[in-house]
């Protein structure tokens, strides 16, 4: 018995290991958490508080899978307090909205000839 709990130990820091080390940076000064390997391209309406950010809209760039880089983005999310509302994957085109505190984040993932665009949308959530 007590060797199957340390297995299953043993096992769950192994895939935490794994999932922080695709984990990615943070937007400066936020807990929001930026795409793995893609360029940000604009950043509008920035607003920012505590070290959170409260409102903006970002947009990313870059290649790969769809569907495996929008659930890994959603994995980075997650581990930093962001929790899953709904998720939406259809085609080329995965949206779903994480929630955090007072906020909501909108993400929209859209892919085209192997070129993947991200949109970011963090606002307040009305009461």
């Amino acid at each position: 018995m007590g060797g199957s709990v340390m297995n299953k130990g043993w096992a769950a820091a192994a895939i935490l290991v794994a999932v922080q080390g695709c984990a990615t940076g943070l937007y400066p000064d936020t807990d929001l958490v930026e795409p793995k390997d893609f360029d940000l391209k604009v950043a509008t309406g920035i607003q920012k508080s505590g070290g959170l950010l409260q409102a903006g809209n970002l947009e990313y760039a870059g290649t790969g899978d769809l569907v495996a880089e929008y659930r890994a983005y959603v994995a980075d999310m997650r581990i930093h307090g962001w929790t899953g509302a709904a998720d939406d994957i259809q085609g080329q085109k995965a949206v779903g909205t994480l929630r955090k505190d007072n906020r909501t984040c909108s993400l929209e993932f859209t892919s085209a000839g192997g070129q993947i665009r991200i949109t970011i949308k963090v606002t307040q959530t009305k009461n």
